[in-house]
């Protein structure tokens, strides 16, 4: 993610502050920033369902649904900023040889979302309503579990 998705927004954002459509730069149109907002925040959504799967690893855990999580999270994320970027650079982002196109082949690379999707609900099933429960995750919880 962090070799196609960051620089996915960063090169989108580049190109609508130089582009004109219709006598207007494109970032100044209201859709253009929505769609560079929500890729800013699905990145961000992705990055943090990382570093939480990296912090139940540190804790020594099974941290099995979380890597899940986070692995579905950044493969469907990269794929969604990458259309996003391919979209604002219009047939430039697909046509050249940019690393735009070839991110699109990233998205298998860990195996398929469904698959992960299956190992989510399998934890949820076999964790019951504790995996909803937002303090069983947190470090209070755990120290006064641990004491």
């Amino acid at each position: 993610m962090k070799r196609y998705g960051a620089p996915g927004v960063g090169t989108g954002r580049a190109h609508v502050g130089t582009r004109k459509t219709g006598g207007q730069v494109l970032s100044e149109r209201e859709g253009v920033q929505w769609m560079l907002g929500e890729a800013a925040m699905k990145l961000d959504v992705a990055r943090l369902l990382t570093m939480r799967a990296a912090w139940h690893l540190d804790q020594g855990d099974f941290a099995r649904p979380e890597i899940s999580m986070a692995k579905i999270a950044a493969s469907e994320t990269l794929h969604q900023v990458i259309d996003t970027a391919i979209q604002l650079h219009g047939a430039m982002g697909y046509s050249k040889d940019t690393p735009l196109r070839y991110a699109r082949q990233a998205r298998l690379v860990d195996g398929a979302s469904e698959v992960h999707r299956m190992v989510v609900a399998r934890s949820l099933l076999e964790r019951g309503n504790g995996a909803w429960d937002w303090r069983a995750h947190s470090t209070i919880t755990r120290s006064v579990a641990k004491e």
